[in-house]
């Protein structure tokens, strides 16, 4: 039995997603975009009621419905076969982008586990990605000893 769960955090930094928590456990395969068939989904009616922040606004000038068709019905995949074993997969038109590098096709993430990563999907879509190990307790051992 595993002594710690392994799974991967995405936290919603920028767009319409801040804020919000998705996270993929070992052996997992995710897809994220507007789709409904989607695992995690992104959603203009679950999207806060505010614009965007002065820091990241959304870019053109269509507000957060334009914003949002950047991100496509199905934007990428993300297969987390191992603790070393973790690919992306961009299935976008407007691109996905690790640490400000695009993803071309598919390809594997390394060096997660040293510290988090930054994920960009279209425009303005942001998320913080990071490596989470959680402890398994394990229930105590208790043995009977019965009298004869």
């Amino acid at each position: 039995m595993p002594s710690e769960l392994l799974s991967i955090r995405l936290t919603g930094i920028a767009g319409l997603s801040t804020g919000k928590e998705f996270s993929i456990e070992e052996g997992g395969v995710a897809v994220i975009g507007r789709s409904r068939d989607c695992n995690f989904r992104l959603d203009a009616k679950e999207a806060p009621s505010e614009q965007a922040s002065e820091k990241k606004p959304f870019k053109g000038s269509g507000g957060k419905q334009e914003h949002l068709l950047t991100v496509s019905g199905k934007h990428l995949k993300i297969e987390f076969t191992a603790a070393k074993t973790i690919f992306i997969q961009d299935l976008s038109k407007h691109g996905t982008f690790l640490n400000g590098k695009k993803v071309e096709g598919r390809d594997q993430i390394i060096g997660l586990h040293k510290g988090p990563m930054e994920l960009r999907l279209g425009t303005n879509e942001t998320f913080r990605m990071e490596f989470v190990r959680t402890p398994v307790k394990t229930p105590p051992k208790i043995s009977v000893k019965r009298r004869s």
